[in-house]
């Protein structure tokens, strides 16, 4: 806990620089270029996403967190990791596009299907530090299995969520007890009764910083830690960004 707490600004500062890198490089290109939006107005605002959904989850659900949160902090902390998958998902997209635009090489990576880091046809103009960093096992294994895994089912599936607490098994018996008397309370019309239910279950279980989408679908992950994941996700994209903008501006032609 204490190595993620002393990570956060670090990560933080990598992302504000990723940032500048980001629109530095924009404003260089001429202002009808199409390649200068994708990095300006798709790559930038992602970054500012992606900093921002950051900074309020580690807020709404700090690490020390003793207590589970309630069900509108839970939804909360939904939307901003929501926010912070799709759009880290959109960041590799919109550089891909600026790569792909930038030497005027859509038709030749097999148009808008062909662009994209894992895509062939991009892949085969990329300069050689940004192919071999695409094309690394742990870097395609992480982009398989997590990203683009987690970005389709929070698109096309079961969208991502955290579940409410972790219970002891006796803790989860008398939440599910509370369950069914909260639906006797609604349809009776005893909300006063309903807001003790509601005030007790708030008591059980503690926290469960982790996140997933499916219980039930083939090949479905275990639930992944949700600080670690953010920290390591940034990072990687932060330590990806620098490369690619020392990078961007050379294709492989032969």
């Amino acid at each position: 806990m204490v190595e993620f707490e002393a990570r956060y600004p670090e990560v933080m500062a990598r992302l504000d620089e990723l940032h500048i890198l980001c629109v530095t490089n924009a404003h260089a290109l001429p202002h009808d270029s199409r390649a200068r939006e994708y990095l300006l107005f798709g790559a930038g605002r992602r970054i500012s996403v992606l900093r921002r959904a950051m900074s309020r989850i580690f807020e709404t659900f700090p690490l020390r967190l003793e207590r589970p949160l309630p069900l509108v902090g839970i939804h909360d902390v939904q939307i901003y990791l929501q926010a912070y998958v799709i759009n880290l998902f959109g960041l590799f997209d919109n550089l891909a596009w600026a790569f792909v635009l930038f030497h005027d090489l859509e038709d030749q990576v097999g148009g808008k299907f062909g662009v994209g880091f894992q895509r062939r046809g991009t892949q085969r103009f990329l300069p050689q530090s940004l192919r071999d960093y695409v094309t690394n096992e742990q870097h395609r294994q992480w982009n398989e299995n997590y990203l683009k895994s987690y970005r389709d089912a929070l698109a096309h599936r079961i969208p991502l969520y955290i579940p409410l607490a972790q219970f002891t098994p006796e803790e989860g018996e008398r939440f599910n007890e509370l369950e069914s008397e909260k639906a006797r309370c609604i349809r009776e019309h005893d909300f006063e009764r309903l807001e003790q239910m509601e005030g007790e279950q708030r008591n059980l279980g503690k926290p469960m910083p982790a996140f997933l989408h499916s219980f039930e679908e083939d090949g479905a992950r275990s639930p992944v830690l949700l600080h670690p994941q953010l920290l390591s996700d940034a990072m990687a994209v932060s330590e990806f960004g620098e490369l690619f903008f020392d990078n961007w501006q050379q294709a492989n032609r032969s």
